[in-house]
């Protein structure tokens, strides 16, 4: 009990009485009350004591409810406040996505405007006799349809393993991406859509799909340097040629090793002669840019790294293993031819 409410009951104590200086004490002991709930030794008549006792418990109870009501308030205020918040995150969700609804659809109104202005170009050519026939746009990706000539359709087993030009045809797909469609390939990637090359004779039989995936597209667009296959393609064709050696080249010389080294960018042929009048200097250089060129060109090596816009090296072996001549060509040759 506070001193306060103590002072009250002593204020209707007749044992009470009342200091100049220090206001109302007990008369027993001459201080302030003291005592704990109740006072022993108090005096006062009981009507006294009960409306005193009356008014302390309405006071509480009046100290409560405002205490209470302040609480309510608070809590009240805390809940709206909570309220707006979902409200307003879940409104700014809802914008958000209508938002990005409406983008996605002016994105795939963009994709079918380039979809219809290339449709009203076709047939065009693709690769030497081989033409874009058709071009559809689905949900998650558009369809370009290439007409091949009869037989071109090339392809060869060995261990088991079928190796066709449709291995060799994705890398040139993404050069011819980035060369000629450039806007739809932009255009596909900002949606993530891929596009599918199907080739197909003239039966309309499709005879083997491309997939270009958004990364092929990223890899197709890079802007610096030449247009570079992926390693993946390259090891691919190196294991397919490589298990074709020794071979005959030409006349007398045999291709015996392929190698490729992707950080300069160059292709090695190792060539063994067995010519005697094979010379030095000029007249090897013609010999490389004449006969060799037009064998090692069929190469699916060699077409590769014409794709890749690197160089080739012609090196002579010896029969002793020591290097004869070297003979470099890149792509201001080949890419006259």
């Amino acid at each position: 009990m506070e001193l306060s409410d103590k002072i009250k009951y002593c204020a209707i104590c007749r044992n009470s009485k009342r200091d100049m200086e220090r206001g109302i004490v007990c008369g027993l002991t001459n201080n302030k009350p003291t005592f704990d709930k109740h006072c022993a030794d108090l005096q006062a008549s009981a009507s006294d004591i009960a409306e005193l006792e009356e008014s302390m418990i309405g006071g509480s109870q009046k100290s409560a409810i405002k205490i209470l009501t302040a609480v309510l308030i608070v809590a009240f205020a805390v809940a709206m406040g909570v309220m707006w918040l979902i409200h307003d995150n879940e409104t700014q969700a809802k914008h958000k996505k209508q938002a990005e609804k409406i983008a996605k659809m002016m994105r795939y109104d963009a994709i079918q405007d380039l979809v219809d202005e290339k449709l009203a170009t076709l047939p065009q050519p693709f690769h030497g006799d081989m033409v874009f026939d058709s071009i559809e746009h689905h949900k998650k990706y558009i369809t370009l349809a290439i007409r091949m000539p009869e037989g071109i359709y090339a392809q060869n087993y060995t261990d088991n393993q079928l190796i066709c030009e449709s291995k060799y045809r994705h890398s040139e797909v993404l050069k011819h991406l980035r060369n000629e469609d450039r806007e739809l390939l932009e255009t596909c990637l900002s949606d993530s859509l891929q596009i599918r090359y199907a080739f197909h004779e003239t039966t309309g039989f499709t005879m083997y799909t491309i997939v270009v995936h958004p990364n092929d597209i990223e890899q197709a667009l890079k802007p610096n340097g030449p247009f570079r296959c992926p390693q993946k393609d390259f090891e691919r064709v190196l294991k397919y040629d490589t298990k074709t050696l020794p071979s005959d080249i030409v006349s007398k010389i045999q291709l015996s090793a392929i190698k490729m080294d992707y950080s300069a960018n160059k292709l090695t042929l190792n060539l063994r002669s067995r010519r005697k009048d094979l010379t030095k200097g000029a007249a090897m250089e013609k010999l490389v840019k004449t006969d060799l060129w037009k064998s090692a060109n069929d190469l699916y090596a060699v077409k590769m790294l014409m794709l890749n816009e690197g160089s080739i090296d012609f090196r002579f072996i010896g029969t002793d293993d020591r290097l004869v001549e070297s003979v470099v060509i890149g792509p201001d040759f080949y890419q006259n031819k």
